[in-house]
C-alpha cells in the first residue's frame, strides 16, 4: 500500500485498523485531545492555544507537530505566526476509513489457533 498520504494511510485502498495507528496517536494524550477540541471551534495561533491548554509554547508546538503528522490538523503561516486548524475533509475521511475498517473486521472470520480444534469465531 502507498504511504504517500499524510498519516501513512492510502486514501483509496482498504485500510486495516493497525494502519490507523498514526490517527489514533493523536488522541493518546490528554493535551492533544484538548488541542483538537479547541481547534474544532476554529483556527488558532499557538499563542492562543498555549494559555488555554497550559504548558510551554515548545510543548504545545511539539503536540501540534504530532497532530499535523496525522494529516487532519493543518498549519498556515502569516508573518511570524503559525495558525492551526482542523482539516475537516481529512478528519471526516479518516473517520470514514476507521468505520469501514471496523465493519470489514467484523465480517472476517479468523481461525482460532492453540485452544483445541481450530474453529472460527
Amino acid at each position: 500500500m502507498s504511504e504517500s498520504q499524510q498519516g501513512g494511510m492510502p486514501s483509496s485502498a482498504p485500510v486495516s485498523i493497525p494502519e490507523l495507528v498514526p490517527f489514533f496517536k493523536a488522541f493518546c494524550s490528554g493535551t492533544r485531545a484538548r488541542i483538537v477540541d479547541l481547534l474544532l471551534s476554529g483556527e488558532r495561533c499557538v499563542c492562543e492555544i498555549t494559555p488555554v491548554i497550559g504548558g510551554s509554547q515548545p510543548l504545545i508546538s511539539h503536540h501540534l507537530a504530532i497532530l499535523r503528522d496525522t494529516g487532519f490538523v493543518q498549519m498556515r503561516e502569516e508573518g511570524a505566526r503559525a495558525y492551526y486548524s482542523i482539516d475537516d475533509a481529512r478528519l471526516d475521511e479518516l473517520m470514514s476509513v476507521f468505520s469501514s475498517a471496523v465493519q470489514r473486521a467484523r465480517e472476517v472470520k479468523i481461525p482460532v489457533v492453540g485452544c483445541g480444534p481450530s474453529e472460527e469465531r
